[in-house]
């Protein structure tokens, strides 16, 4: 990783891509009376729970639900996947999977055959940065900015004090 820090979205224009990425989430599930975002661990539940906030402002009335998926995005094929509700209850229902950065899309892709573990009704993805180093073929349903960046370059997300994105 190099010293030089670039920023790549300020807070400000986190909040704006989570206020569009939910009027886009509310626009094409407008039939949905209850949704649920299922964040994977990190700052993909930060950003499930920013979003949240803002679907709630948008649309009052709409039931949505939040869940943590838990899994080891270094080795996701010998951890154990745990979700913070009980899978079940995504039975028959809207889900939409977020993370904060797609990179090569292994995350999503073991998060996404986890939660298929169920008859889901319907399954998006949101992301907030989309890497273009994909090595399974994973797309974000919303995303907020596209970025190429070479392998070597590292993407780091902060939603939680100093909210930012940063390229090393």
């Amino acid at each position: 990783m190099g010293t030089k820090t670039s920023i790549i979205l300020t807070e400000d224009k986190i909040f704006r891509i989570l206020r569009r990425i939910s009027t886009q989430i509310i626009e094409n599930n407008h039939e949905v009376l209850r949704l649920f975002l299922v964040g994977i661990n990190g700052q993909g539940f930060q950003m499930a729970t920013l979003l949240k906030n803002q679907l709630q402002l948008i649309k009052p009335d709409l039931n949505c639900q939040l869940a943590e998926l838990i899994i080891d995005k270094k080795d996701p094929v010998s951890s154990q996947i745990k979700l913070s509700i009980d899978l079940k209850e995504l039975e028959r229902e809207t889900v939409i999977l977020v993370d904060d950065v797609l990179n090569t899309g292994k995350t999503q892709a073991y998060s996404i055959s986890y939660l298929l573990q169920v008859a889901i009704s319907k399954l998006e993805t949101a992301i907030l940065i989309d890497r273009s180093h994909k090595l399974f073929p994973i797309s974000a349903s919303y995303f907020g900015l596209a970025l190429s960046t070479t392998i070597k370059e590292h993407v780091e997300v902060n939603l939680e004090s100093s909210k930012g994105a940063f390229l090393y």
